[in-house]
């Protein structure tokens, strides 16, 4: 039985490196937030990187560069080095005690306050260094009911689904796909992420007719409200598809934003 997908009536909701709108993206500041907006049960997405002696750790960049007072690449650089920077200060005074935190961490806090992670694989040509640590790190922790596992690359994560199979699959979409069913089929994924633009209600039903779930990343309000100006109104349309039960799940750097959504489609339903 598939995990993402969720019964007529339900939504999972998640944050987008957290909630990256209102705390640094990928830092436990921001997992936290995700929750206190979400609720118990939300899910962070947040990205995986290996550092050179091998600690699994998350941030979205290849460089430390954009997100931290330092510069270099995380794979290049030890452990020690990205832990002692500030990876909180670039967003707010607030959170300049915020760190790069080691996906162990994040498990930790995940387990102590209710969330779930979904960890999208940034490399795509370390499986043979990154899978064997994730198979450790769940054994150790008994982790394996907060993670999911996403990427752009199907490949890889079919790859992963063998080498840990009780991790739920989620594959990343930038494009539309002829059959997405089949591609998932054939990657053995659990859920596809449709990008917003390339949301034509048939393909949402095809995955839901292969038993995949169908998620979806909700741009934050900021962006929505220059095409809301002109008349296109998308949240009105993501209100109309989850009523349809055509959605699992919703994303956004605003965990705010897909709650309102939920609680705005839900209440038309009565």
């Amino acid at each position: 039985m598939n995990p993402l997908r969720l019964p007529a009536g339900t939504l999972a909701l998640a944050g987008h490196r957290g909630h990256s709108a209102g705390a640094p993206e990928n830092t436990l500041a921001a997992f936290r937030a995700a929750r206190d907006l979400g609720g118990e049960g939300v899910t962070c997405e947040t990205d995986l990187r290996m550092t050179r002696d091998g600690e699994l750790v998350l941030i979205h960049d290849e460089t430390v560069d954009r997100t931290t007072d330092g510069r270099g690449l995380v794979a290049g650089m030890d452990y020690a080095a990205v832990a002692g920077l500030d990876a909180g200060g670039w967003f707010g005074a607030a959170f300049a005690a915020e760190r790069v935190p080691r996906l162990a961490e994040a498990l930790h806090l995940a387990r102590a306050i209710g969330i779930r992670l979904q960890v999208e694989i940034k490399p795509y040509d370390r499986d043979d260094a990154i899978f064997p640590r994730l198979r450790s790190l769940i054994d150790t922790l008994a982790c394996a009911d907060l993670m999911q596992f996403s990427s752009f690359d199907f490949a890889q994560l079919r790859a992963l689904k063998a080498a840990i199979p009780e991790v739920p699959t989620v594959g990343l979409m930038h494009s539309r796909l002829i059959d997405p069913a089949a591609i998932a089929r054939q990657a053995h994924l659990d859920a596809m992420n449709i990008e917003i633009q390339h949301f034509p209600r048939g393909e949402a039903r095809q995955l839901h007719d292969a038993g995949i779930a169908a998620f979806l990343h909700v741009p934050r309000p900021d962006r929505l409200q220059p095409l809301k100006a002109y008349g296109l109104d998308i949240e009105a349309a993501v209100v109309g598809w989850i009523g349809e039960g055509l959605l699992d799940q919703i994303i956004s750097d605003d965990v705010a934003h897909v709650a309102r959504l939920r609680d705005w489609a839900f209440a038309r339903q009565g």
